[in-house]
Formats: structure tokens, sequence, C-alpha cells
């Protein structure tokens, strides 16, 4: 079981962008990735929200300059961050989260899942972490709509966390 909670919070994938060539790259490297786009279009809404994995990854470094690109755990969330700090703030949210669904029934698990999705089509979070046999339930575990904030509270950080990048870009291209 340790090995496959490893899985899931551990950082799987980092990439420097400190280019458009090296957004491109990554955005060539990664577009076989599924949730890439969703994850990256999520959670910020100034972009079209159909773009292409590849194109996905440039047009988020075209809106908020250098930063990283990250996978939390073999399949959890795909961000995009300036700073290490950045990706500590998530990686608290997204352990937080698997940390808790280890300890929940299936059936609670399968809940939280079905209406994490019912939120939006680029909550899938809670249904990722079912890829892995990692659950160790526990009497005290938490109910699948605390599991859903969880995941919505990862969400609203990675969205902060962009909007202000976006912020301080559009303030320098004045």
């Amino acid at each position: 079981m340790a090995a496959a909670r490893a899985q899931l919070a551990h950082l799987a994938e980092w990439r420097d962008l400190a280019s458009p060539a090296a957004a491109e790259r990554a955005g060539a490297e990664f577009s076989g990735e599924r949730a890439l786009a969703a994850d990256l279009l999520g959670v910020r809404p100034w972009l079209p929200p159909d773009l292409s994995p590849r194109q996905a990854v440039a047009a988020v470094f075209a809106h908020e300059w250098a930063g990283f690109l990250a996978l939390l755990g073999e399949h959890g969330p795909w961000v995009y961050i300036a700073d290490v700090r950045a990706l500590q703030r998530l990686s608290g949210a997204y352990g937080a989260l698997v940390g808790a669904a280890q300890d929940v029934t299936e059936e609670v698990a399968l809940s939280a899942a079905q209406m994490s999705v019912a939120l939006g089509p680029g909550r899938t979070l809670l249904p990722r972490l079912e890829a892995v046999p990692y659950r160790q339930p526990r009497r005290a575990a938490l109910a699948a709509g605390a599991l859903v904030a969880l995941e919505s509270a990862f969400w609203t950080q990675a969205a902060e966390l962009a909007q202000e990048r976006h912020r301080v870009w559009a303030a320098r291209r004045l």
C-alpha cells in the first residue's frame, strides 16, 4: 500500500519552461497526456477551453511567462507554477486529498468521485485516484462530501495561483 500511495503523491514529472521553445517541446512531449489540457485550462478561464495538450502548454506559457510544468503523482493533476513555493502549496493540498481518500471505503470513494465529476468536466482527481489500489479504510474516515471539498480546495488554490501569475503577466504588458 505504501508503494501505491507513493505512486499517487510523488512528483512524477517536472519541466522548467524558460522559453517558448521549451514550452513547445514540453507540449509535444506530453501531447498524449489525457488530463494535461483539462488540468491547465480548467483553472485558466481566460484561455480557450478546447486547446490540445500541446497548445495548452504553449498558451499558458504565453500568458504567464516562464514557470514549471509538473505532474503531481502518476495519476494526479498537471500544474503550471511560478516557483517551488507554489509547488509546495499545491502538493500539500493534493497530498491532503490523497491522505483522506486512502482512509475511506470503496463506496465512499466512488460516491465522492461521482459527486466531483458532476461539479464539472475537469474535476477528475478523485476518479483518477481509483487507478491505483491505495485505500486502507478506517472507521473515522471522511464522508464523500468532505473528499469533494478537498478536491475543490486543490482546484481553488491552483486557480488562485494561475490568476496571480496572469495578473502579473498582464501588468508587465502595460
